[in-house]
């Protein structure tokens, strides 16, 4: 499955373009709020593909849509309880960056998700003729 190599690209790329950035501005990235954010990201998102995975041998296109729904709601909370134990471990801080980092770590992958789902999804057989 090319989505579960391209999520983690995707964010990385980004996240990796944002860092340069606010190197390029004098900001201070912090690193490791940075590296948490995608980390709980890129995992939210890998899991949230197993509902069309475990149906994509589905012939229903109801079922497979809700798969599709399924992981994306799936992906929203997983990132917010994963979150919540690293901020509840200590492993951030609570008031730190990485509620910002998150956030658009957590779109990117929201829409890496999403456009790997389009091959689960009925009438978008991605690459099949």
């Amino acid at each position: 499955m090319k989505t579960l190599l391209l999520i983690p690209m995707v964010v990385s790329i980004a996240l990796a373009a944002a860092y340069l950035l606010c190197r390029l501005a004098g900001l201070a990235p912090h690193e490791h709020d940075l590296i948490a954010a995608a980390i709980v990201a890129v995992v939210a998102a890998e899991l949230a593909m197993l509902p069309a995975w475990l149906l994509r041998r589905s012939q229903e296109p109801v079922v497979r849509a809700q798969a599709a729904l399924g992981g994306t709601v799936l992906h929203l909370v997983l990132t917010i309880m994963l979150a919540a134990a690293i901020m509840t471990a200590r492993v951030v801080e609570p008031n730190a960056p990485f509620a910002f980092w998150l956030t658009g770590a957590y779109w990117l992958s929201l829409g890496a998700l999403v456009w790997g789902l389009l091959a689960f999804t009925p009438g978008r057989q991605v690459g099949r003729k």
